[in-house]
């Protein structure tokens, strides 16, 4: 039993990672983490949200998109993900996160729009965001070797019917 769990976690992790990490590399898509609670009960905070890039012409209303939102007054950006309310020529978006009662107070372009939801992994985002850290790559590293040298030590169970490997000396 001990081994066979200790199997189920190494491919759930080995899954995750791949979901994480692998998935949005060979896709050109790219991660973010959910840092505000305006896409609650969507997108909670800490998730990880996986966006693919699109072409513009092709987003309509209803989808989640990452787009890129530009304070005007100080020049500052940040990545934003939210919901597509309206769709004008341009095309321009007019965006509302799900929690929020009115949209957003700048429309988004062409130009700032970095992808639609492709999927998303409630809470994993913080635990990425950490495991991208000098810490994280320690305890991340060292929670990988402690699972592969319990795979090894683990001893499997025989069943009735293997048959016996007689060693020779």
């Amino acid at each position: 039993m001990g081994g066979a769990l200790v199997t189920v976690v190494v491919l759930g992790l080995v899954g995750l990672a791949v979901a994480v990490a692998v998935v949005p590399a060979v896709t050109g898509s790219r991660a973010y983490t959910v840092l505000s609670g305006s896409m609650v009960p969507t997108l909670p905070v800490g998730s990880l949200v996986v966006s693919r890039p699109v072409d513009a012409d092709s987003v309509v209303v209803g989808d989640l998109i990452s787009f890129v939102d530009r304070d005007r007054a100080g020049g500052e950006t940040r990545t934003v993900t939210h919901r597509v309310v309206a769709v004008d020529p341009g095309p321009v978006f007019t965006t509302r996160g799900d929690a929020n009662a009115a949209p957003d107070p700048h429309p988004v372009t062409a130009q700032d729009l970095l992808g639609r939801v492709w999927y998303q992994l409630p809470w994993v985002g913080g635990a990425a965001g950490f495991l991208r850290t000098g810490p994280g790559l320690v305890v991340g590293g060292g929670a990988v070797l402690l699972l592969l040298g319990l795979c090894l030590l683990v001893p499997r169970r025989r069943r009735p019917g293997d048959r016996a490997v007689r060693e020779r000396g």
